[in-house]
C-alpha cells in the first residue's frame, strides 16, 4: 500500500469560501480516479499551535503505479491548476509505504 500525503499553506487572503471550493474539488476524485483506495482531506484544526500546515490530502493506492494514474488523471490536473493552485503559499508533500 502507498500512502500520499499533501499539506499545504494558505496564502493570506484565502477565504473560508475559497477554501470550501478546494475541499468540493476535491471531494469529486474519489468517484473519477479508480486507483483511490482511500482518499481523507481537510483544514488543520490547531491542536499544536501556529507551525501546523493549513490543510490536508492523505490518499492510499495499492501500488506505486496507482499512485502515478492519479497524479497523472485530467481531473486530478484540472482541480490541482484551476482551483487549489492559486491560493497556495507553500506545499509539501511525502508518499510512504503503509
Amino acid at each position: 500500500m502507498i500512502t500520499h500525503i499533501a499539506l499545504f499553506r494558505w496564502k493570506p487572503e484565502t477565504t473560508p469560501e475559497q477554501i470550501a471550493a478546494i475541499s468540493a474539488g476535491l471531494a469529486t476524485l474519489p468517484g473519477l480516479i479508480p486507483s483511490l483506495k482511500t482518499y481523507q482531506f481537510g483544514t488543520d484544526i490547531g491542536a499544536s499551535g501556529p507551525a501546523n500546515m493549513d490543510y490536508a490530502v492523505i490518499a492510499t493506492f495499492e501500488t506505486i503505479e496507482d499512485f502515478r494514474a492519479y497524479l497523472e488523471h485530467p481531473e486530478h490536473d484540472r482541480v490541482r491548476a484551476a482551483i487549489i493552485r492559486p491560493w497556495i503559499a507553500e506545499r509539501s508533500d511525502v508518499q510512504l509505504e503503509s
